[in-house]
Protein backbone atom coordinates (compact mmCIF):
# COMPACT_ATOMS: atom_id res chain seq x y z
CA UNK A 1 0.00 0.00 0.00
CA UNK A 2 1.35 3.40 -0.96
CA UNK A 3 1.44 6.32 1.45
CA UNK A 4 1.73 10.00 0.75
CA UNK A 5 4.90 11.68 1.94
CA UNK A 6 4.50 14.70 4.25
CA UNK A 7 7.91 16.17 5.08
CA UNK A 8 9.16 19.70 5.61
CA UNK A 9 12.25 19.57 3.39
CA UNK A 10 13.95 22.42 1.59
CA UNK A 11 14.68 22.19 -2.12
CA UNK A 12 18.41 21.94 -1.47
CA UNK A 13 17.83 18.87 0.68
CA UNK A 14 16.31 17.08 -2.32
CA UNK A 15 19.57 16.89 -4.23
CA UNK A 16 20.81 13.45 -5.23
CA UNK A 17 23.69 13.48 -2.76
CA UNK A 18 21.33 14.17 0.13
CA UNK A 19 19.00 11.38 -0.96
CA UNK A 20 21.94 8.97 -1.19
CA UNK A 21 23.09 9.96 2.31
CA UNK A 22 19.54 9.53 3.63
CA UNK A 23 19.25 6.02 2.16
CA UNK A 24 22.54 5.09 3.84
CA UNK A 25 21.38 6.54 7.17
CA UNK A 26 24.06 9.25 7.16
CA UNK A 27 21.73 12.19 7.76
CA UNK A 28 19.02 12.91 10.29
CA UNK A 29 17.18 15.32 7.98
CA UNK A 30 15.44 12.55 6.04
CA UNK A 31 14.86 9.01 7.39
CA UNK A 32 15.84 6.22 4.93
CA UNK A 33 12.22 5.08 4.56
CA UNK A 34 11.14 8.63 3.72
CA UNK A 35 13.89 8.89 1.09
CA UNK A 36 12.54 5.72 -0.53
CA UNK A 37 9.01 7.14 -0.48
CA UNK A 38 10.27 10.31 -2.14
CA UNK A 39 11.84 8.26 -4.92
CA UNK A 40 8.56 6.41 -5.35
CA UNK A 41 6.24 9.39 -5.45
CA UNK A 42 8.19 12.47 -6.54
CA UNK A 43 10.14 13.26 -9.72
CA UNK A 44 13.09 15.03 -8.10
CA UNK A 45 14.95 17.60 -10.24
CA UNK A 46 18.35 16.36 -11.36
CA UNK A 47 17.84 12.91 -9.82
CA UNK A 48 17.90 9.84 -12.06
CA UNK A 49 15.50 7.76 -10.00
CA UNK A 50 15.98 4.54 -11.92
CA UNK A 51 19.77 4.63 -11.73
CA UNK A 52 19.68 5.56 -8.05
CA UNK A 53 17.27 2.73 -7.22
CA UNK A 54 19.44 0.24 -9.13
CA UNK A 55 22.46 1.42 -7.14
CA UNK A 56 20.59 0.99 -3.86
CA UNK A 57 19.40 -2.48 -4.83
CA UNK A 58 22.91 -3.80 -5.51
CA UNK A 59 24.68 -2.04 -2.62
CA UNK A 60 25.19 -4.84 -0.09
CA UNK A 61 26.34 -2.34 2.58
CA UNK A 62 22.87 -0.81 2.91
CA UNK A 63 20.12 -2.01 5.22
CA UNK A 64 18.40 -5.07 3.63
CA UNK A 65 15.00 -3.51 4.34
CA UNK A 66 15.94 -0.44 2.31
CA UNK A 67 17.27 -2.59 -0.53
CA UNK A 68 14.10 -4.71 -0.50
CA UNK A 69 11.99 -1.55 -0.66
CA UNK A 70 14.13 -0.27 -3.53
CA UNK A 71 13.36 -3.43 -5.52
CA UNK A 72 9.62 -2.83 -5.21
CA UNK A 73 9.87 0.87 -6.03
CA UNK A 74 12.24 0.28 -8.94
CA UNK A 75 9.71 -2.10 -10.52
CA UNK A 76 7.01 0.52 -9.98
CA UNK A 77 9.05 3.38 -11.47
CA UNK A 78 10.71 1.53 -14.36
CA UNK A 79 8.04 -1.05 -15.16
CA UNK A 80 9.15 -3.79 -17.54
CA UNK A 81 12.49 -1.99 -18.06
CA UNK A 82 13.40 -3.05 -14.52
CA UNK A 83 13.43 -6.77 -15.37
CA UNK A 84 17.15 -7.18 -16.32
CA UNK A 85 18.40 -5.58 -13.09
CA UNK A 86 15.86 -7.51 -11.03
CA UNK A 87 16.97 -10.79 -12.57
CA UNK A 88 20.57 -10.03 -11.65
CA UNK A 89 19.49 -9.23 -8.10
CA UNK A 90 18.02 -12.72 -7.68
CA UNK A 91 21.61 -13.78 -7.01
CA UNK A 92 21.87 -11.55 -3.94
CA UNK A 93 23.05 -13.19 -0.71
CA UNK A 94 20.32 -11.65 1.44
CA UNK A 95 17.11 -13.69 1.35
CA UNK A 96 14.86 -10.76 2.28
CA UNK A 97 16.16 -8.81 -0.72
CA UNK A 98 15.72 -11.80 -3.04
CA UNK A 99 12.14 -12.28 -1.83
CA UNK A 100 11.34 -8.63 -2.60
CA UNK A 101 12.96 -8.94 -6.03
CA UNK A 102 10.93 -12.07 -6.78
CA UNK A 103 7.72 -10.29 -5.77
CA UNK A 104 8.61 -7.36 -8.02
CA UNK A 105 9.23 -9.71 -10.95
CA UNK A 106 5.76 -11.15 -10.46
CA UNK A 107 4.29 -7.71 -11.09
CA UNK A 108 6.39 -6.70 -14.11
CA UNK A 109 7.95 -9.90 -15.44
CA UNK A 110 7.10 -12.05 -18.44
CA UNK A 111 6.98 -15.83 -19.01
CA UNK A 112 10.72 -15.64 -19.69
CA UNK A 113 11.28 -15.14 -15.95
CA UNK A 114 9.24 -18.16 -14.82
CA UNK A 115 12.18 -20.57 -14.78
CA UNK A 116 14.21 -18.35 -12.45
CA UNK A 117 11.24 -17.89 -10.11
CA UNK A 118 10.51 -21.63 -10.13
CA UNK A 119 14.04 -22.38 -8.99
CA UNK A 120 13.39 -20.18 -5.96
CA UNK A 121 9.89 -21.45 -5.17
CA UNK A 122 11.01 -25.08 -5.26
CA UNK A 123 14.52 -24.55 -3.89
CA UNK A 124 16.07 -24.74 -0.47
CA UNK A 125 15.36 -21.19 0.67
CA UNK A 126 13.18 -20.20 3.59
CA UNK A 127 9.39 -20.44 3.67
CA UNK A 128 8.98 -16.69 3.15
CA UNK A 129 11.17 -16.67 0.02
CA UNK A 130 9.49 -19.73 -1.47
CA UNK A 131 6.04 -18.22 -0.88
CA UNK A 132 6.94 -14.89 -2.51
CA UNK A 133 8.52 -16.61 -5.51
CA UNK A 134 5.56 -18.97 -5.85
CA UNK A 135 3.07 -16.10 -5.87
CA UNK A 136 5.22 -14.25 -8.42
CA UNK A 137 5.00 -17.36 -10.63
CA UNK A 138 1.23 -17.36 -10.20
CA UNK A 139 0.95 -13.67 -11.08
CA UNK A 140 2.85 -14.08 -14.33
CA UNK A 141 1.02 -17.28 -15.23
CA UNK A 142 -2.38 -15.67 -14.69
CA UNK A 143 -1.53 -12.30 -16.21
CA UNK A 144 -0.47 -14.02 -19.43
CA UNK A 145 -3.12 -16.75 -19.35
CA UNK A 146 -0.59 -19.58 -19.54
CA UNK A 147 -1.82 -23.15 -19.42
CA UNK A 148 0.15 -26.23 -18.40
CA UNK A 149 2.37 -24.40 -15.90
CA UNK A 150 1.41 -26.45 -12.83
CA UNK A 151 1.65 -23.49 -10.44
CA UNK A 152 0.60 -24.62 -6.97
CA UNK A 153 -0.31 -22.00 -4.38
CA UNK A 154 -0.38 -22.92 -0.68
CA UNK A 155 -3.66 -24.55 0.43
CA UNK A 156 -5.92 -22.43 2.60
CA UNK A 157 -8.51 -23.17 5.26
CA UNK A 158 -11.89 -21.51 4.80
CA UNK A 159 -13.95 -20.04 7.62
CA UNK A 160 -17.49 -21.42 8.00
CA UNK A 161 -20.30 -19.22 6.81
CA UNK A 162 -21.71 -16.86 9.47
CA UNK A 163 -25.11 -17.72 10.91
CA UNK A 164 -26.61 -14.23 10.53
CA UNK A 165 -29.71 -13.94 8.41
CA UNK A 166 -30.81 -11.31 5.93
CA UNK A 167 -28.25 -10.85 3.17
CA UNK A 168 -27.91 -7.36 1.76
CA UNK A 169 -27.46 -6.68 -1.95
CA UNK A 170 -24.94 -4.10 -3.19
CA UNK A 171 -24.96 -3.26 -6.89
CA UNK A 172 -21.94 -1.67 -8.50
CA UNK A 173 -22.25 1.69 -10.20
CA UNK A 174 -19.75 3.36 -12.49
CA UNK A 175 -17.86 6.16 -10.72
CA UNK A 176 -17.28 9.57 -12.26
CA UNK A 177 -14.39 10.03 -14.67
CA UNK A 178 -12.12 11.70 -12.11
CA UNK A 179 -12.53 8.93 -9.52
CA UNK A 180 -12.17 6.26 -12.20
CA UNK A 181 -8.87 7.80 -13.32
CA UNK A 182 -7.59 7.88 -9.73
CA UNK A 183 -8.47 4.22 -9.25
CA UNK A 184 -6.75 3.14 -12.45
CA UNK A 185 -3.72 5.28 -11.63
CA UNK A 186 -3.44 3.54 -8.26
CA UNK A 187 -3.46 0.15 -9.99
CA UNK A 188 -0.76 1.25 -12.43
CA UNK A 189 1.42 2.43 -9.55
CA UNK A 190 1.66 -1.03 -7.98
CA UNK A 191 0.87 -3.25 -10.99
CA UNK A 192 2.50 -1.38 -13.87
CA UNK A 193 2.31 -4.29 -16.31
CA UNK A 194 -1.51 -4.46 -16.26
CA UNK A 195 -3.25 -2.89 -19.24
CA UNK A 196 -5.62 -0.59 -17.38
CA UNK A 197 -7.06 0.67 -20.67
CA UNK A 198 -9.07 -2.56 -20.80
CA UNK A 199 -10.53 -2.25 -17.30
CA UNK A 200 -14.03 -1.13 -16.38
CA UNK A 201 -14.42 0.27 -12.86
CA UNK A 202 -17.44 -0.47 -10.67
CA UNK A 203 -18.01 1.22 -7.32
CA UNK A 204 -19.66 -0.83 -4.58
CA UNK A 205 -20.51 0.45 -1.11
CA UNK A 206 -20.37 -2.67 1.08
CA UNK A 207 -21.50 -1.46 4.48
CA UNK A 208 -18.97 1.12 5.74
CA UNK A 209 -16.35 0.20 3.13
CA UNK A 210 -16.18 1.61 -0.38
CA UNK A 211 -14.84 -0.84 -2.93
CA UNK A 212 -13.63 0.04 -6.39
CA UNK A 213 -13.57 -3.10 -8.54
CA UNK A 214 -11.63 -2.88 -11.79
CA UNK A 215 -12.73 -5.68 -14.15
CA UNK A 216 -10.77 -6.56 -17.29
CA UNK A 217 -13.21 -6.38 -20.22
CA UNK A 218 -11.41 -9.33 -21.84
CA UNK A 219 -13.21 -11.51 -19.28
CA UNK A 220 -16.76 -10.18 -19.63
CA UNK A 221 -19.42 -10.98 -22.18
CA UNK A 222 -19.89 -14.33 -23.88
CA UNK A 223 -16.36 -14.56 -25.29
CA UNK A 224 -14.79 -13.35 -22.06
CA UNK A 225 -16.58 -15.97 -20.00
CA UNK A 226 -15.23 -18.56 -22.38
CA UNK A 227 -11.71 -17.37 -21.60
CA UNK A 228 -12.35 -17.71 -17.86
CA UNK A 229 -13.36 -21.36 -18.26
CA UNK A 230 -10.42 -22.25 -20.50
CA UNK A 231 -7.28 -20.69 -18.99
CA UNK A 232 -5.82 -18.94 -15.92
CA UNK A 233 -6.61 -15.24 -15.69
CA UNK A 234 -6.24 -12.12 -13.56
CA UNK A 235 -9.70 -10.71 -14.27
CA UNK A 236 -10.08 -8.08 -11.54
CA UNK A 237 -8.39 -5.86 -8.99
CA UNK A 238 -10.13 -4.61 -5.85
CA UNK A 239 -9.06 -1.10 -4.87
CA UNK A 240 -9.56 0.41 -1.41
CA UNK A 241 -9.47 4.02 -0.25
CA UNK A 242 -7.15 5.17 2.52
CA UNK A 243 -9.48 6.93 4.94
CA UNK A 244 -6.72 9.18 6.29
CA UNK A 245 -5.38 10.56 3.01
CA UNK A 246 -8.30 9.60 0.71
CA UNK A 247 -5.92 8.13 -1.84
CA UNK A 248 -6.56 4.75 -3.44
CA UNK A 249 -4.46 1.59 -3.38
CA UNK A 250 -4.93 -1.89 -4.88
CA UNK A 251 -5.77 -4.14 -1.94
CA UNK A 252 -6.63 -7.44 -3.63
CA UNK A 253 -5.98 -9.10 -6.97
CA UNK A 254 -8.21 -11.88 -8.29
CA UNK A 255 -6.53 -14.92 -9.84
CA UNK A 256 -8.91 -17.38 -11.51
CA UNK A 257 -8.56 -20.91 -12.86
CA UNK A 258 -10.92 -23.17 -14.81
CA UNK A 259 -12.68 -25.72 -12.61
CA UNK A 260 -14.44 -28.36 -14.66
CA UNK A 261 -16.43 -27.72 -17.81
CA UNK A 262 -18.12 -24.45 -16.84
CA UNK A 263 -16.64 -23.82 -13.41
CA UNK A 264 -14.28 -21.12 -12.20
CA UNK A 265 -12.21 -21.03 -9.00
CA UNK A 266 -10.97 -17.66 -7.76
CA UNK A 267 -8.45 -16.66 -5.11
CA UNK A 268 -8.43 -13.04 -3.93
CA UNK A 269 -5.02 -12.21 -2.47
CA UNK A 270 -3.15 -9.20 -1.22
CA UNK A 271 -0.32 -8.12 -3.50
CA UNK A 272 2.01 -9.81 -1.02
CA UNK A 273 0.42 -13.12 -1.99
CA UNK A 274 -1.53 -13.68 1.24
CA UNK A 275 -4.94 -15.16 0.39
CA UNK A 276 -7.94 -13.33 1.89
CA UNK A 277 -10.96 -14.83 0.10
CA UNK A 278 -11.63 -17.83 -2.12
CA UNK A 279 -14.62 -18.33 -4.37
CA UNK A 280 -15.98 -20.88 -6.78
CA UNK A 281 -18.85 -20.77 -9.19
CA UNK A 282 -19.97 -21.34 -12.72
CA UNK A 283 -20.53 -19.54 -16.00
CA UNK A 284 -23.92 -19.48 -17.66
CA UNK A 285 -23.88 -17.69 -20.97
CA UNK A 286 -22.42 -14.24 -20.37
CA UNK A 287 -22.84 -14.36 -16.58
CA UNK A 288 -20.49 -15.55 -13.81
CA UNK A 289 -21.87 -16.32 -10.35
CA UNK A 290 -19.39 -16.97 -7.51
CA UNK A 291 -19.88 -18.08 -3.91
CA UNK A 292 -17.21 -16.41 -1.77
CA UNK A 293 -15.81 -17.32 1.67
CA UNK A 294 -13.13 -15.79 3.88
CA UNK A 295 -9.81 -17.55 4.41
CA UNK A 296 -8.95 -18.52 7.98
CA UNK A 297 -6.23 -16.06 9.00
CA UNK A 298 -5.70 -14.04 12.21
CA UNK A 299 -8.17 -11.15 12.26
CA UNK A 300 -10.37 -12.56 9.50
CA UNK A 301 -14.14 -12.24 9.86
CA UNK A 302 -16.45 -14.98 8.51
CA UNK A 303 -18.05 -13.91 5.24
CA UNK A 304 -20.55 -15.56 2.91
CA UNK A 305 -21.15 -13.62 -0.29
CA UNK A 306 -22.47 -14.14 -3.77
CA UNK A 307 -20.89 -12.21 -6.62
CA UNK A 308 -22.66 -11.84 -9.94
CA UNK A 309 -20.66 -10.46 -12.86
CA UNK A 310 -21.96 -9.57 -16.31
CA UNK A 311 -20.60 -7.29 -19.02
CA UNK A 312 -22.26 -4.29 -17.41
CA UNK A 313 -22.85 -5.14 -13.76
CA UNK A 314 -21.10 -6.26 -10.59
CA UNK A 315 -23.55 -7.30 -7.90
CA UNK A 316 -22.53 -8.46 -4.41
CA UNK A 317 -24.88 -9.87 -1.78
CA UNK A 318 -23.93 -11.48 1.47
CA UNK A 319 -23.51 -11.49 5.20
CA UNK A 320 -20.54 -11.27 7.55
CA UNK A 321 -19.90 -12.27 11.11
CA UNK A 322 -18.81 -9.97 13.91
CA UNK A 323 -16.08 -12.02 15.59
CA UNK A 324 -12.59 -12.04 14.13
CA UNK A 325 -10.43 -15.15 14.05
CA UNK A 326 -7.95 -14.97 16.95
CA UNK A 327 -4.25 -15.34 16.36
CA UNK A 328 -2.76 -18.67 17.30
CA UNK A 329 -0.52 -18.61 20.36
CA UNK A 330 2.40 -21.06 20.23
CA UNK A 331 2.03 -23.79 22.80
CA UNK A 332 4.88 -24.65 25.15
CA UNK A 333 6.33 -28.08 24.74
Amino acid sequence: MAHKVHLDISGEDLREGTIVDALAGRTSAIPPSAALSLLAEVDLPGVDRQRLLRDVLRNAELDPLIRAGAAQIYARVAGTASVPALLRALGDRTERVVAAVAAALGRVGTPDELAALRRLSSGGGGTFLRARAGFAEALITHRFGLTGQDVVLPPVAVLPAPTSAGALVFTGVRPGAARRDRVLSAITRDLPALDIGKHEVFEVQCGPRLLEIAVDRDFTGLEGMGRLTSRPAAPAVVVFQNQEHEDFYPGLIALSDPDGEDGVAVRLSRLSGDAVYVADGSVKGDELVLELRAVRTPGAVPVAARIRLTAGTVEISGISGSRATPAQVPRRA
